[in-house]
């Protein structure tokens, strides 16, 4: 049922019936409704929108304000049209053309790229025959008056301007202080970073959350934001309450909450739906299997497995060399650090179901869990240095034992050979 509203100036008198009155805060309500809807079905968390209503970008796609539910893994937009790109191209506002041998776009024409080019004029596309587009003008280089911190420009204020990850500072600030690519401010004078812990003489071992410095038997801090230990876990900077329906998919790069759908799994940080696509180590394809099998669970940050990893049988190995044998990954992996055990050896030769596991890269050094006589990679890529000193120090492993020898290997030598996991 839908209701018109229209107040005339006739009619301002007749407002004040009880009935006229009702029907105006109504209108009101129902025009008010219409902002920041959400599809149903859909997670009011999702990251991405179009115009105020949440979707995903992996089974839909917005084009201009309207949402499609993709007919392909290959669906893009051509102004409010959804198009196969193998079936057409787009020349923008709402231009499509059939795919043809040849046949390619200059701004909202077309054109046959055998005989023809696509001109910039007077700042303008035009469609010429080959060789008539004219020579743009030599533009002069000045000189750079900026600084690129991982992607961001900031005006060079000085020459002692310098980046802290994506911050800028100068080493002249006072109570500033770059660690590990995080910039803290309004820091005591006499703080130190090192490994990744910030240290002054009233907090020793204290991990950094964000900009602050927080003690994580109590606190947990997810991707910069604190919280109160609860029955939860991080994903990115949000919480995973263990009484919510909901799932979180993460890559090395981004992590995101969803509502729990039929026939959807993670891959990485997407949700995507089996009918459109399938999943092998985090990476999705646009062919769906009925046997695909996406990654079992999911990498996570080093300081989100402190301290339930701190007494368990753990090691930090560093990726030597991947190689694919029919469904499984064989990896060599150099042991950097044993903790709670004896390694045997340097070297370990193991195997990990391809598709069921998560990605991983050559050289990268991650935590990984023994189970057994296999192991399981557990956190995200870690530095070689700062984190496994941080996981050290704020574990206090050389002080759980006299025996720190038995506690925490080196290793030195050796090759040892792992079942498949």
């Amino acid at each position: 049922m839908s209701v018109s509203c229209f107040i005339g100036w006739e009619h301002t008198m007749e407002i004040y019936t009880s009935n006229a009155f009702l029907l105006a805060i109504l209108c009101v309500f129902a025009a008010l409704s219409g902002q920041g809807n959400v599809p149903k079905g859909l997670s009011q968390l999702e990251t991405d929108y179009c115009n105020s209503s949440a979707y995903n970008p992996v089974n839909q796609i917005c084009c201009n304000g309207s949402i499609h539910n993709r007919s392909s893994a290959h669906s893009k937009c051509c102004g409010q049209v959804m198009y196969v790109p193998t079936a057409h191209i787009c020349c923008g506002n709402n231009q499509m053309f059939e795919v043809q041998e040849n046949l390619s776009c200059c701004g909202n024409k077309s054109f046959d790229t055998t005989r023809q080019h696509c001109c910039v004029t007077s700042n303008t596309l035009e469609v010429r025959l080959k060789n008539e587009c004219p020579s743009p003008p030599p533009k002069d280089a000045e000189p750079s008056k900026y600084v690129n911190c991982s992607g961001k420009l900031y005006k060079r204020e000085s020459g002692l301007t310098r980046c802290c990850g994506k911050d800028v500072y100068s080493v002249a600030d006072d109570n500033v202080l770059c660690c590990n690519g995080v910039l803290y401010r309004n820091v005591p004078e006499d703080s130190e970073c090192v490994g990744g812990v910030i240290y002054d003489q009233n907090q020793i071992k204290m991990l950094s959350c964000g900009s602050e410095v927080y003690d994580h038997k109590k606190q947990l801090c997810c991707s910069g934001q604190l919280y109160s230990k609860t029955e939860a876990e991080c994903c990115g900077n949000l919480l995973l309450e263990s009484n919510k329906n909901q799932i979180c998919c993460s890559s090395s790069t981004h992590a995101k909450l969803y509502d729990i759908k039929h026939k959807h799994f993670c891959c990485g940080h997407y949700y995507y739906n089996t009918s459109l696509w399938s999943c092998c180590a985090e990476h999705l394809k646009p062919t769906p299997k009925n046997d695909s099998s996406p990654p079992k669970y999911r990498l996570k940050p080093l300081t989100d497995l402190i301290p339930e990893m701190c007494n368990k049988t753990v090691l930090f190995g560093k990726v030597e060399s991947m190689v694919l044998r029919q469904k499984w990954r064989d990896i060599v992996l150099r042991v950097i650090v044993a903790v709670n055990e004896v390694s045997q050896g340097p070297l370990l030769n193991l195997s990990l179901n391809h598709c069921s596991s998560p990605a991983l890269e050559n050289g990268m050094t991650y935590l990984w869990k023994k189970i057994k006589r296999k192991y399981k990679p557990l956190s995200i890529p870690v530095d070689l240095t700062s984190d496994i000193h941080m996981f050290i120090t704020v574990c206090d492993i050389n002080q759980q034992s006299d025996n720190t020898c038995s506690h925490m290997f080196y290793a030195q030598s050796g090759f040892s050979m792992h079942g498949n996991f």
